[in-house]
């Protein structure tokens, strides 16, 4: 078989969703290595190929997948470094990595936290390290950027909308503000230009769920350590639980008014998850006027069916 019959198989295969299709691809891509080792230079694999493997280690859900993922996206450059131009890693396989961090269940299972070692509250290292992974992998996509100015490893909304994803998942008190740095991030980048940041209702709906996530975990916090804590501690983590709630409706607001602005489409129309996000949010603040407030903007038709 030559190149484009493994790359084919091995495509077919990653994204067929049968169970454990990410490690049968994975082996079948060790194949064609050793086949290439011992002689055979035309078995070189594309970034498509590696491309949909580490797709179908996002999508297996497995524990460790995205360590999985991070092993074939360095073997990708560092095949590149040794001169294949083709194994160059492209922003299909960097948003593809990303999604891996994003859905590892590492990050946002709390009874693995725990076992790990992690107080369950959402604190620990375990579970940071797979949003801060995804960060500076993000990082890493926009400083080779800078520098090469290569549209193929241009980050997208898909790649900043996913590392928010990443740390709404991650379950911590911080997740809202690592969740906004990023947003931030691709704002900029959308206002100075870049056509492929351009906002969409997922970007935003996907940090109002990082503030609502911790939300959760301030509230969860809270009540754990209720019979330990000062007034003032409590106050503090009272006025945080407020703060997000009314930063979840600030972002509801804005997406808002971005879509009503003329020439704006579809992909900027809240969906009815994004309301329930923030009405959610706002009950457990007790903020019944805000509460008020969205519904209010719910019945005026700004919400699409998902």
């Amino acid at each position: 078989p030559d190149a484009r019959s493994f790359n084919a198989v091995i495509n077919a295969v990653a994204r067929s969703r049968d169970k454990n299709c990410a490690d049968r691809a994975k082996f079948l891509l060790d194949e064609m290595g050793r086949l290439y080792n011992e002689g055979d230079d035309d078995l070189l694999p594309d970034a498509l190929t590696f491309g949909a493997i580490i797709n179908a280690y996002a999508n297996s859900l497995e524990k460790g997948a995205s360590d999985k993922a991070a092993q074939l996206l360095m073997h990708m450059e560092s095949l590149y470094s040794m001169g294949f131009e083709e194994a160059k890693p492209t922003t299909f396989v960097y948003n593809a990595c990303l999604n891996a961090f994003a859905k590892d269940p590492l990050i946002c299972v709390k009874n693995e936290i725990q076992q790990a070692g992690g107080d369950g509250s959402g604190n620990s290292t375990l579970s940071l390290n797979r949003a801060e992974k995804a960060e500076q992998l993000l990082d890493s996509m926009e400083k080779r950027y800078n520098e090469e100015k290569d549209w193929r490893i241009k980050p997208d909304i898909i790649s900043y909308s996913t590392v928010i994803n990443a740390h709404a998942n991650s379950g911590t008190v911080n997740s809202g503000v690592n969740a906004d740095g990023i947003l931030r991030r691709m704002l900029h980048r959308y206002l100075m230009g870049d056509t492929k940041c351009r906002p969409n209702a997922i970007v935003f709906t996907a940090a109002i769920k990082a503030h609502s996530t911790s939300i959760d975990a301030t509230s969860s916090s809270l009540l754990d350590d209720s019979e330990e804590e000062d007034e003032a501690s409590k106050l503090l983590k009272q006025e945080q639980i407020k703060a997000a709630a009314k930063r979840c409706e600030d972002l509801l607001q804005e997406l808002c008014l971005l879509y009503q602005l003329p020439g704006n489409d579809r992909s900027l129309k809240p969906t009815s998850v994004t309301f329930e996000l923030v009405t959610g949010a706002l009950t457990l603040a007790e903020d019944w006027e805000g509460v008020k407030r969205i519904t209010a903007l719910r019945e005026e038709g700004m919400t699409q069916r998902d």
